[in-house]
């Protein structure tokens, strides 16, 4: 209970502070901890592509906030989504060149950890979708990967419930759904101390059922529309051919130019594949630039695609689009990292 009324003073708190700060993360996701603290770099998320910012607002200082949160609990209040409750269903789709990846599956010991070596490498943040039995239960591999699981919010990455056991819902009756939500939901709470907010079914299976039984429990649905088929295949170079032919198609059949990306931390090919792409980018960056076109953004939290949801659990929410002042603000940032790397 202590738990729940700190966290609604801090949200209010943010609140307080302006949500045109919380929109603009679309610029920086500006989170609230001591200036000057350790835990001040790791928990802000570095720029699209690289770590250069052009100039933000300054951060509030803890103590001009009533707040009585410690920084590890403000990461997780941003981690989990909670802004991001009772949203339609996001479907990946972009009118910009606008990426956000995500994670499924994991963690793994095996391969996560290298995985959040490149995301810094890169200054890139994503979304992981946790399936909780890699984290709940006894034994030393499952403590390990429960303290990788800590290790990526403390990286300022977020985390959505892929259920426990990864069954296709729809295939299964209600009890069973309301289990395999619930018990991933109940998990994720133990091992980071709140509930997460946002909800990847697996295989992205769908059904009108189990999108009520999952908007009841205050969940937004990401699914994504850049898939890299990185379960089929076993090397780097075929998931990054994947990736680009479905982004290609997706601008050729539908006109998205961007999107949510599907990968899973559990592949080391996938792991691998991960630079590959970012190095994709800035090529393609380098020659967009050279165009005078609109650049590929990379974004570290999907609230661009966030739509609030009315009675219809089902509904999809619009694909993304940008205001004018807010494209350029972004892609204004674009150019200048592109500049550093295309010199």
């Amino acid at each position: 209970m202590l738990l729940k009324s700190r966290v609604f003073q801090v949200f209010a708190c943010l609140l307080a502070m302006g949500v045109g700060a919380l929109i603009a993360e679309q610029v920086s996701y500006v989170r609230v901890v001591p200036k000057g603290s350790t835990a001040h770099a790791a928990t802000r998320a570095p720029a699209a592509l690289d770590d250069v910012r052009l100039e933000e607002p300054d951060e509030p200082e803890l103590d001009s906030v009533d707040m009585e949160l410690s920084v590890d609990e403000v990461r997780t209040f941003d981690a989990v989504g909670s802004h991001l409750a009772d949203g339609r269903i996001i479907t990946g789709g972009s009118h910009h060149r606008v990426i956000l990846f995500t994670f499924d599956d994991g963690p793994d010991r095996r391969s996560t950890p290298r995985l959040l070596q490149h995301l810094d490498d890169y200054g890139v943040k994503a979304l992981f979708f946790v399936t909780t039995n890699k984290v709940h239960g006894a034994g030393d591999r499952i403590r390990a990967q429960a303290e990788i699981l800590r290790d990526i919010v403390r990286r300022g990455h977020m985390v959505g419930n892929h259920t426990h056991d990864h069954n296709a819902l729809p295939l299964i009756d209600t009890e069973q759904v309301i289990a395999e939500i619930e018990t991933a939901q109940s998990a994720i709470e133990e091992v980071l101390g709140l509930r997460p907010r946002l909800f990847r079914p697996p295989g992205g299976t769908r059904s009108p059922r189990v999108d009520r039984l999952i908007a009841d429990r205050g969940y937004t649905q990401v699914l994504w529309n850049l898939g890299t088929g990185d379960f089929q295949v076993r090397t780097a170079e075929e998931v990054v051919d994947i990736w680009s032919r479905t982004l290609a198609r997706r601008e050729r059949e539908n006109g998205e130019r961007g999107g949510i990306v599907l990968l899973h931390d559990t592949h080391p090919w996938s792991v691998e594949a991960f630079p590959l792409i970012m190095q994709e980018l800035r090529r393609r960056n380098c020659d967009l630039l050279e165009q005078g076109e609109e650049l590929f953004d990379v974004i570290s939290d999907p609230i661009a695609f966030f739509q609030a949801r009315d009675e219809d659990p089902s509904a999809l929410a619009d694909p993304l689009q940008l205001s004018p002042e807010m494209l350029e603000l972004r892609q204004r940032r674009a150019r200048e990292i592109a500049r550093r790397h295309c010199e």
